[in-house]
């Protein structure tokens, strides 16, 4: 069984927040971080498209350090990491004072006060750290505050995996002001675009554009088998399956065996990029959206990477099929 990245954490990745664009705002980080040494260098950053994007740096100086700049969203998913990410931490920046409390090794431990995003965020963690049954208790939080945004945050991040019927119930508990932000915007989209697929199921059609900007659908690929294959540049487990899906695909090729790669990617250089080094010889297409891939919504990927066997009759006859399982099903439908 291949590894897999689950949606959440790429969710966590690629979804930030935006209440409706305001006027630039300034925001200052109060940091107090014990176990360093004086002059230690600290960053931060901006994780708004999947990445780690320097906003500003600073030193350690006699466990203490700052940050301050301008906002023009009401919130961003932010960061603060030393160089080499060895200490790293998420967290939700907004204007005004936040406080840093941590220590060496120990920043995903950090302690922030002063925000209210951010305090709706410490609420959940406690809740959490004690809980037997994460879903349970992310379910209890959501319906106990339908007015806050991470209530949306975490609704969005599992939107893949929980039914439809209790991402509906509570996306319709949201405040109007809730239901506006990216997390609720993308939740909706996906009640309207997810489809509950299941082998057995038709392929349910969709087109994105390619490499070269060319519109592709996945009704037009012509092949006696089909695999689907959502994936992504940054996804690890997803390139070291590459090179095994390379060699399938150059042993059935002549036999009608077609695969159609959809990435969830932000940035186009970073995934043609890994198309070249990965040695990828089949259409690969996305639209750009990261996390909230269109295709991904409407086959309900919860992690990647995923994918889906669509035989000469376009019916879905396997999912997640990698390896010598793939192989074996391409010799009996080919």
């Amino acid at each position: 069984m291949t590894k897999k990245i689950t949606f959440f954490f790429i969710a966590t990745l690629f979804l930030t927040i935006s209440f409706g664009q305001s006027k630039t705002a300034k925001f200052i980080i109060d940091g107090n971080v014990q176990g360093y040494s004086n002059g230690t260098m600290l960053y931060l950053h901006d994780l708004s498209d999947g990445s780690y994007k320097k906003i500003d740096s600073t030193i350690i100086e006699n466990n203490k350090f700052a940050f301050s700049g301008q906002l023009t969203t009401k919130y961003l998913r932010s960061a603060i990491s030393t160089t080499d990410f060895a200490d790293r931490v998420a967290f939700w920046l907004e204007k005004g004072l936040t406080t840093f409390i941590g220590e060496k090794g120990r920043f995903n431990k950090a302690i922030f006060k002063g925000l209210k995003i951010q305090d709706d965020q410490n609420s959940l963690n406690k809740l959490l750290e004690s809980s037997e049954n994460q879903n349970a208790t992310e379910y209890d939080f959501i319906k106990s505050n339908p007015k806050s945004v991470i209530s949306a945050y975490v609704l969005s991040a599992n939107r893949s995996t929980w039914s439809k019927d209790t991402l509906s119930n509570l996306y319709k508990s949201f405040s109007k002001e809730v239901k506006q932000t990216d997390f609720g915007k993308n939740i909706f989209t996906f009640l309207s675009l997810n489809r509950t697929i299941k082998i057995g199921d038709k392929f349910v059609d969709f087109s994105q554009k390619d490499t070269t900007g060319r519109l592709v659908k996945l009704s037009n690929i012509k092949g006696n088998c089909i695999l689907l294959e959502f994936w992504g540049s940054w996804c690890g487990p997803c390139r070291e399956e590459n090179p095994s899906l390379v060699i399938i695909y150059d042993e059935f090729k002549q036999k009608g065996f077609e695969i159609l790669g959809v990435a969830s990617e932000t940035n186009k250089q970073q995934w043609t990029k890994a198309i070249r080094a990965d040695g990828l010889k089949w259409i690969n297409v996305t639209d750009l959206k990261g996390g909230n891939n269109n295709a991904a919504m409407i086959y309900g990927v919860s992690g990647y990477p995923t994918n889906f066997l669509i035989d000469k009759n376009g019916v879905i006859v396997a999912k997640d099929v990698y390896g010598e399982d793939l192989r074996n099903w391409l010799l009996k439908l080919l």
